[in-house]
């Protein structure tokens, strides 16, 4: 661990560098290529740092520690790094133009940095944010009209899928430049050693810059026994069955963990099947209204009642006959009674037979009630003439809450809360925090305790006080909730939490037994649950029409067929079966993400802006964050190494300035082989990149530590001043994006994801 004083002694001597002048040094990670686009051909340019024109200075950060286990995930934010006052007070109402970055993750030493393989700590992608005095990074919800929120920029919260961590600005510059920038471009395993470099006059530009925000996604693959930590050759350690990699031959040179394959730590709780199914609803209405389709005969009306949630396993009366005031066909009654963590009985189906019935779903129901036991019980009446009544019991003298309509804290849901004392209060919860307390809509009808047990009974109108006091909906007849106890009297870390749902069922009036369609394919979704300690997250279904993925039908576009990939790979999961010991717990693995900024003094004359970060700098072609499977190429293909796969889709772009300064390309080893983006109308090639493949030449003294065998570095695509071409306008341009990656073997979780830098510019502007 090191010292926050040895950090400052550290950014002295960098700044004494600084002052010195240019930067006249090597690079951090040795030379880098870069890939001319078709009109240039090949052109003079050097990717040393040093050559840069006009001169460069730089300065690094130490963001951590990261600290893993074998077969864990480390995916959350890492403590922010303020600049030092010395550049602070340099750049004070002045713009920072930077023109490139370096990235690694290191071991700090007495000796000096040691680079952490790839093949030891896997980067699965990166967000970082150079922050200025008129911004910071806040937490929003998604809104797909702001651009700033469609990316999850730095800090991407995936298993939060509502929200995003991105840099707000607060405080506009006077001199019309950006407070904040972000530079998380070929961020993942292909990142040490691609080119983060700009082509003049192109740079991003930041005012008064102050803080670096890192936020990685690490996974552990080291095999502490049989692989050396400063580098040399991979060895398989344990994995779970459905890990795809090869374990042996010359193939095996690269974990199956870094694809985050399903395991059996994790279930997956559908909220789709592949067939029709019924569903129990009302419908508030003044004429009769009975379902589209139901279940046709008195069998089939009977069977559905038996698989409704809360129902299975239940004794239920059935019966069937005429009449005419029941809605017709399948109806259900429940007596919503909870004995120990079930109801047990006061269910009853009807089929009635008479199709000309008048009778209308859900005719006079004002109350709909139910009551489900997790760590704490919970009853819940809501009323359409008397609101919602909330009964809730825990243990006396800790901590207990209820979080209505999350499946987890990242949902940020409301919040009631009591605590050790009785007291009880309303919260806004946040992502593993307490979040934030809320002005009292709650009428307390009566709080006891009784054998250690606190029942405490509310009331509250349905309609919340404010938006953050959420709507209950009396005709919505489910609810998931999350709940929690603590260890002390007072709300704060919780103790055990578990994620549960309640149905509710109209009093002393039935149920209309509907059929719904089946779900289509790409639309299946539900919950992911981390068996080990509960945690739950949503699926994200986002594959989109025209997009091949889709089409054809790839298992990441719903969870009905996911196998595995970033949704079931989150902070703290480990990627082993839940029968397999997680090895080597003694051997944590502990280091930092370095990160070196090339930069000059911004100079209108002399600099244009570069723009990253919002979702129209990132074109993605597949589905949930760009991923995708890749399938295995027919086991009697004559070579099969030479499989290949490919997906498409295309992307349009808005606005009516933007222009290409940058392509670069995201993807995961070693399955890329190219990257193409064509005009979609004309054909015309704009950007194709291939990437370089490892050779294993770390095994070599005074080999290069960054080519690991099969593992990744993205040669970019770029546009600028001579020897480069002029950056082509974007902006009302549909493009077409193709991906080839080899099938040798299947692949989950791979990505297509070209990310851009985008200048807004008139078309007719000279470069500098």
């Amino acid at each position: 661990m090191f010292s926050a004083s040895l950090l400052i002694i550290l950014w002295h001597v960098l700044l004494a560098h600084i002052a010195e002048g240019k930067f006249t040094g090597p690079n951090m990670n040795g030379d880098y290529e870069i890939s001319f686009t078709p009109k240039q051909g090949s052109g003079k340019w050097s990717t040393n740092f040093k050559d840069y024109p006009g001169g460069v200075e730089y300065f690094e950060t130490y963001s951590g520690p990261v600290k893993s286990t074998y077969g864990e995930v480390f995916w959350t934010a890492l403590p922010s790094v303020d600049l030092p006052a010395e550049l602070i007070k340099r750049f004070q109402g002045k713009g920072m133009a930077v023109v490139g970055f370096e990235a690694d993750q290191v071991r700090r030493t007495p000796g000096g940095d040691v680079s952490v393989p790839i093949n030891v700590a896997y980067n699965h992608h990166y967000g970082v944010t150079l922050t200025g005095e008129g911004s910071s990074m806040q937490r929003l919800r998604r809104d797909h009209h702001d651009p700033r929120t469609m990316s999850r920029g730095c800090g991407g919260l995936t298993n939060d899928p509502d929200y995003v961590w991105i840099p707000v600005e607060h405080t506009s510059s006077s001199n019309s430049l950006p407070t904040s920038m972000q530079y998380g471009y070929a961020n993942g395993g292909e990142y040490q050693k691609s080119y983060h470099g700009l082509a003049p006059p192109f740079a991003q530009i930041v005012e008064s810059p102050n803080q670096v925000h890192v936020y990685p996604m690490q996974i552990d693959t080291w095999n502490r026994d049989k692989m050396n930590l400063t580098g040399g050759a991979f060895v398989p350690g344990p994995h779970p069955k459905n890990a795809r990699a090869p374990v042996t031959g010359p193939d095996a040179v690269y974990s199956g963990l870094l694809e985050c394959p399903l395991t059996t730590r994790i279930h997956k709780h559908t909220t789709a099947t592949w067939n029709a199914s019924s569903v129990a609803q009302i419908f508030s209405c003044t004429k009769p209204q009975r379902c589209q389709t139901g279940p046709s005969k008195a069998e089939a009306c009977f069977a559905a009642a038996r698989e409704l949630p809360g129902l299975a396993g239940v004794s239920i009366g059935e019966g069937q006959g005429h009449s005419a005031t029941l809605p017709a066909g399948c109806t259900v009654s429940v007596k919503a009674e909870l004995v120990g963590r079930r109801i047990v009985h006061g269910a009853s189906v009807f089929f009635n037979t008479n199709n000309a019935s008048t009778a209308c779903c859900g005719s006079g129901v004002d109350e709909i009630k139910g009551a489900q036991e997790s760590l704490v019980k919970l009853e819940l009446s809501l009323s359409l003439s008397q609101g919602a009544t909330i009964t809730m019991t825990g243990p006396d003298g800790v901590w207990f809450g209820v979080g209505f309509d999350a499946t987890s804290m990242s949902n940020s849901p409301y919040a009631v809360v009591v605590d050790g004392n009785g007291r009880i209060t309303e919260h806004v919860l946040g992502k593993n925090t307490p979040g934030a307390q809320i002005n009292n809509s709650l009428r307390v009808l009566s709080n006891s305790v009784t054998s250690g047990k606190r029942t405490v009974v509310l009331q509250r109108p349905l309609k919340g006080l404010t938006p953050q006091h959420h709507n209950f909906d009396a005709r919505k007849m489910s609810l998931n909730f999350i709940d929690a106890i603590g260890s002390g009297p007072h709300f704060s870390y919780h103790k055990f939490k578990a994620a549960s749902g309640i149905s509710m069922w109209p009093v002393s009036k039935p149920a209309c037994l509907c059929t719904v369609p089946a779900v289509p394919f790409g639309h299946g979704g539900g919950i992911i649950e981390y068996m080990t300690n509960g945690d739950t997250v949503g699926f994200t279904t986002s594959c989109r029409e025209g997009e091949s993925i889709l089409a054809n039908r790839n298992p990441t576009c719903d969870i009905r067929t996911y196998e595995g990939g970033l949704q079931v790979c989150h902070h703290t999961w480990h990627l082993l079966d839940a029968d397999q010991e997680v090895p080597w717990q003694d051997q944590p693995l502990e280091y930092w993400m370095k990160f070196r900024m090339y930069f000059q003094e911004y100079d209108p004359s002399r600099h244009i802006s570069a723009l990253y970060g919002p979702s129209w700098t990132q074109w993605s072609i597949g589905a949930n964050t760009a991923e995708y499977d890749v399938p295995e190429c027919a086991p009697d293909t004559p070579d099969r190494s030479k499989c290949t796969h490919e997906i498409t889709g295309t992307v349009t772009i808005p606005g009516t300035d933007l222009h290409m300064v940058a392509g670069h390309y995201h993807c995961h080893a070693p399955t890329c082989l190219a990257l193409e983006v064509h005009d979609n109308k004309t054909g015309e090639l704009i950007c194709r990149e291939t990437p370089h493949h490892g050779q294993g030449t770390d095994l070599k003294p005074g080999g290069n530590p960054y080519d690991q065998k099969g593992y990744i570095y993205q040669p970019p695509c770029l546009w600028g001043n001579p020897p480069f071409e002029r950056p082509p306008l974007m902006s009302g341009k549909t493009l077409f994006i193709k991906a080839i990656t080899n099938s040798t073997y299947r692949h989950f979780g791979e990505m297509a994801l070209p990310q851009v830098l985008l200048a807004s510019m008139p078309t007719d502007e000279f470069l500098i």
